[in-house]
């Protein structure tokens, strides 16, 4: 929730006797909750832009962070910020298809060509058009963080779809995303994030699928001991805001914010690329193995998916816009 709180009335009465008025602004504080470990590039991006806000506005403005779960899974943390209970999230789109169909766009297989094709999409207007569509469900984005692609690991070399027939993978569930594993060939699991590392300690399943920085941050690189980088479909997060949250700030402390926000989707690219370089380091370090695996025989695979996506005119249309920022 946002907490407001005015000057006490000591100080008050101290400007006055020295001629200095009080603006009367009152403190802001915001509440981010998120699912992730504090080591986790994106926790480490929030904690940077709560330095940053505080410092924009000479410490009137707070981001207070609940990092680990400590509110519970997003989905939960979100339905708190549709009733102005919590302010802030990290919003991954796969959790934001539950609220708003449209972030399927995300999860589509093999439609983003590249890093920099993605970046295009979340500066572009179709960006605007979603937040519009999230609006209506009580929140907005602030910010879309690309952290590269999605891939599998397990403890067996996935070279093919051949490869992950019959193994359970942990899912965040989505239609889009259990149509992609069933045509793969897999058996889509959906256990909670913070499960994950029991669950294939314990072979309750075979492994997951993720970046490779969430497959060390999370240290599940331990227990599934094969990163197979067939990049089926990219990484985002939003920092997700409650609507009613944005609505109560002024123009001003709006401004501090963005300008915060938009520091920190740089800085989250930087930090992203050097915890790439030292993900890799410490999976090798651990006699782990990552290989490169042929997209072309996934992309075979999905493509069923891609002609059923494409036969709803909705969603085709979004499709082709994303395509559209390839160019």
């Amino acid at each position: 929730m946002l907490a407001r709180k005015t000057l006490a009335p000591l100080a008050l009465i101290g400007a006055l006797m020295t001629g200095a008025l009080p603006a009367f602004a009152a403190d802001v504080t915001l509440r981010l909750a998120h699912n992730l470990s504090q080591d986790h590039v994106i926790a480490k991006t929030f904690a940077r832009l709560a330095t940053r806000v505080a410092e924009l506005s000479n410490d009137k403005m707070e981001i207070k962070i609940y990092p680990n779960g400590q509110m519970g899974e997003t989905k939960d943390v979100i339905a708190m910020m549709q009733q102005g209970a919590m302010d802030m999230t990290k919003g991954f789109y796969g959790e934001l298809e539950a609220f708003e169909p449209s972030y399927f766009i995300f999860a589509v297989p093999y439609l983003f060509e590249n890093d920099a094709h993605l970046e295009r999409v979340l500066r572009s207007k179709l960006i605007d058009e979603l937040n519009e569509k999230s609006a209506k469900k009580g929140f907005i984005n602030l910010a879309g963080y690309g952290s590269g692609t999605r891939s599998f690991y397990t403890n067996k070399e996935i070279r093919t779809p051949d490869d992950v027939k019959g193994l359970k993978i942990r899912v965040l569930p989505t239609p889009t995303t259990n149509r992609m594993m069933e045509l793969i060939g897999a058996h889509p699991v959906p256990i909670p994030y913070g499960e994950t590392y029991t669950a294939i300690q314990q072979r309750v399943i075979d492994g997951a699928e993720n970046n490779i920085t969430t497959f060390v941050s999370t240290r599940q690189f331990e227990v599934a001991k094969v990163f197979s980088e067939d990049r089926h479909t990219v990484v985002v997060d939003f920092l997700t805001m409650s609507k009613k949250s944005w609505d109560r700030l002024t123009p001003d402390q709006k401004a501090i914010l963005k300008k915060a926000v938009d520091e920190s989707v740089v800085y989250e690219q930087e930090l992203y690329k050097q915890d790439v370089d030292a993900a890799v380091k410490r999976v090798l370090a651990a006699g782990d193995k990552i290989i490169q695996a042929d997209p072309a025989p996934f992309k075979a695979a999905v493509a069923p998916l891609i002609a059923e996506l494409m036969a709803d005119p909705e969603k085709a249309k979004w499709i082709e816009a994303v395509r559209a920022e390839a160019k």
